[in-house]
């Protein structure tokens, strides 16, 4: 009898059949020792399409789901899934089902992917086949040997996993159910192709609306007051807590009165001299987020050729662990592991590190918590070494890997943080200086790697990979000593816009939307998820390009006419985090065993349902705006109507629909609410499909949408409109 084991790739799959021995060729497989391995080509079997329900898929409703898009199709709820094979897939699929309905296959061991999609190619796989054999699990972090040898001794029953699964079956149910109908539904009332989905579009929201901000910024100046001593350093004026001034007359009036007061021997006094000493921690374990932000930042990958790279390391190379992984922590499993890692790892503090391990030095709970593990544990190098010829792209991302891993066991970076407050002309100044004691793990950054191509993200933790920072640091101090000034300057400073996402801010965004939700169950879902998943984000921002709603420029992600006009479109719930979080929380529950899936899959059809009747009711840019009904006073001359204005709009307000209590004004690219600063995102473009809006297809946009029930809270502020 045979032990059949199937592998997501081919290449896993030769990798684990040599570790088996299974080293026999046959069509589709290897053989050998007990054992036929095989495998999918990723996604062997998928939901079908509409198109292949045809006038079955309805429930007997009648609506035939191939051929023309219409409303009348909408909702497609299939009455019973179907599963599909494709032409790249097909032939593969068949040599899979032979050999999992061979009378001597005995057993099956599901060896894809340990993680929620890597079940769902299994499952999906066994139930296209009917296959009701016995099932284990290999559920392994590394395609090292070693890891494979161990993984197979340790083999875990199938049905620890169904709660993964019906997770898994849940989520790809969900997104079909969203995108198929959404995207038909926009589609069809638009005339153009808008697909929708659920992470893809809050994405997008959030790259509009951070083009918004920054198209609407407007610039205000603000002030310091400084004093350059002759010690060698300046100090800043401090008022009422505050070093920044709004008015510049108010900075030259203290200037002068200053300048008075310190003639004729110009001198200040130092009130006090605050020092501390700053422990700043080796940065956490990389995920995969983390480590295609640093990649991005550093190197310019985009963050799909840092999948890519990191995925080849892995299955190719054994040079990293899974590198899909939602974790920045390591199980204490895995600590006696760690010598060996650090023999093997090629970077030039790795002897150091071994030697610190070796000492007693132990890691703390900011690298290794159980309770913080996902499917897989934070991405380490393995115990092989890398060979010289390995190519330069993957070098970079796995000196990347290597720094980061070595510097968790080098010590603190030690910062001492001087700060000196004085009294000049009866006026408080403050200076602040560091100065680097010892650098610490500061010192692993990766060889050859060229300095940070930009700042951080707010809140980002930069690698080993980054140079140390700058000192500033100041002279020796001492309270009561007199020091010289001379001179005073008004330093005119100015505020910034919010910059362009990039792949590593956008990245970083997605990986933390949803913090500011205010359901606490909502918020705390959305903190170990974001948007999409660590495996997924690299192919939403893909998937955005390659349907025109978001393009390059140079490093930068800017939202397209296209992209703008389909999220002034949308719905909330659909440009919203929270769908997200509240799917994602309900996800999780059914994960763990502690939810239904089958009234997680009855909520999201009445959702489908809601949102398929509000596109009906309320988006008519192309067969409400572009040709008004008569009722509403259409007419084929109505497109010569002129444009809406902002002195059409003075003329006659429109009240806004989102907020219902703002009106509209006009920008530059688009009519927004004038209560964007209190937090309202409504926008409609002034362009839609190369189409001007003109002054009747805007009102009568606004006021359908008036008629309907409000379109729900706004999703986050943006910077308002240049009037």
């Amino acid at each position: 009898m045979t032990a059949l084991v199937i592998a997501e790739k081919p290449s896993v799959a030769r990798d684990i059949a040599r570790v088996l021995g299974a080293t026999g060729r046959g069509t589709g497989c290897l053989r050998g020792n007990g054992w036929c391995v095989t495998w999918a080509l990723g996604h062997l079997v998928h939901f079908a399409e509409p198109d292949d329900y045809g006038a079955n898929g309805g429930a007997g409703r009648g609506a035939d789901w191939s051929g023309r898009w219409s409303m009348a199709q909408l909702p497609m709820i299939p009455a019973r899934w179907k599963l599909r094979t494709d032409k790249r897939t097909q032939d593969q699929f068949r040599i899979v089902k032979a050999l999992l309905t061979a009378a001597d296959t005995e057993r099956v061991v599901c060896a894809t992917d340990a993680g929620r999609e890597g079940e769902l190619i299994f499952r999906l796989i066994m139930a296209h086949a009917r296959c009701r054999k016995p099932v284990q699990r290999l559920w392994i972090s590394s395609l090292t040997d070693e890891a494979i040898r161990a993984g197979f001794a340790h083999l875990r029953p199938g049905a620890d996993y169904d709660a993964l699964a019906a997770a898994a079956r849940a989520r790809a149910q969900a997104d079909w159910l969203v995108g198929m109908n959404l995207t038909r539904a926009y589609t069809v009332r638009n005339r153009g192709l808008y697909t929708v989905g659920r992470v893809q579009t809050p994405t997008l929201a959030m790259i509009v609306a951070r083009d918004a901000a920054i198209a609407g910024f407007t610039k205000a100046y603000f002030y310091e007051l400084k004093a350059r001593l002759a010690e060698g350093f300046d100090a800043r004026y401090v008022e009422d807590g505050e070093t920044r001034l709004d008015k510049k007359e108010h900075a030259e009036r203290r200037l002068r009165e200053i300048a008075q007061a310190i003639e004729p021997h110009r001198t200040g006094t130092v009130v006090a001299v605050d020092k501390k000493v700053r422990n700043n921690r080796p940065p956490p374990l990389y995920d995969l987020t983390t480590l295609q932000r640093d990649a991005n930042r550093r190197h310019g990958f985009t963050a799909a050729r840092v999948l890519e790279l990191a995925q080849a390391l892995y299955e190719q190379h054994k040079l990293i662990s899974y590198p899909r992984t939602e974790s920045r922590h390591i199980g204490e499993d895995m600590l006696p592991q760690l010598p060996q890692i650090l023999q093997a790892v090629d970077h030039p503090l790795a002897a150091e590190a071994e030697q610190r391990l070796a000492a007693g030095h132990r890691l703390g709970k900011l690298y290794v918590d159980k309770t913080k593990l996902t499917d897989h544990h934070a991405i380490l190098p393995t115990a092989r070494r890398p060979s010289a010829g390995l190519p330069e792209p993957l070098r970079k991302i796995y000196d990347l890997v290597a720094a980061r891993f070595v510097g968790v066991f080098l010590p603190d970076q030690r910062v001492e943080e001087t700060l000196v407050k004085l009294d000049i002309g009866g006026a408080s100044f403050i200076a602040r200086g560091s100065v680097e004691l010892e650098p610490g793990w500061k010192r692993v950054g990766p060889r050859r790697q060229p300095p940070l191509a930009g700042p951080a993200p707010s809140g980002a933790t930069v690698p080993g990979a980054e140079t140390a920072a700058e000192s500033s640091a100041l002279p020796p101090l001492q309270k009561g000593q007199s020091v010289h000034v001379d001179g005073l300057e008004v330093v005119e400073k100015e505020t910034q816009p919010p910059r362009p996402y990039d792949d590593a801010t956008l990245l970083n965004a997605m990986k933390h939307a949803g913090r500011d939700i205010d359901d606490d169950a909502l918020a705390a879902a959305m903190k170990g998820s974001g948007l999409g998943t660590p495996a997924t984000r690299a192919a939403i921002i893909e998937k955005l390009l390659r349907t025109g709603y978001i393009e390059r420029q140079r490093k930068q992600l800017r939202a397209t006419d296209k992209g703008r006009a389909l999220i002034a479109l949308v719905a909330e719930p659909l440009r919203s985090v929270e769908l997200t979080a509240a799917w994602e929380q309900r996800l999780q529950e059914i994960e763990q065993g502690a939810a239904d899936a089958d009234g997680f899959y009855a909520d999201i059809c009445t959702l489908v349902r809601d949102l398929v009747a509000d596109v009906a009711r309320v988006v008519r840019v192309a067969q409400g705006v572009a040709a008004p009904p008569a009722e509403h006073g259409g007419a084929p001359e109505a497109r010569d109507d002129p444009p809406a204005t902002a002195d059409s709009l003075r003329a006659q307000p429109l009240g806004c629909p989102r907020c219902r209590q703002g009106q509209l004004i006009e920008g530059r690219r688009a009519f927004g609410c004038n209560r964007w600063r209190e937090g309202c995102d409504y926008i409609v473009p002034k362009v839609v499909d190369g189409h001007r809006l003109t002054d009747r297809e805007l009102r009568l946009l606004v006021r359908q949408q008036l008629a309907d029930p409000p379109l729900g809270a706004a999703c986050s502020p943006r910077g308002p409109l240049s009037e």
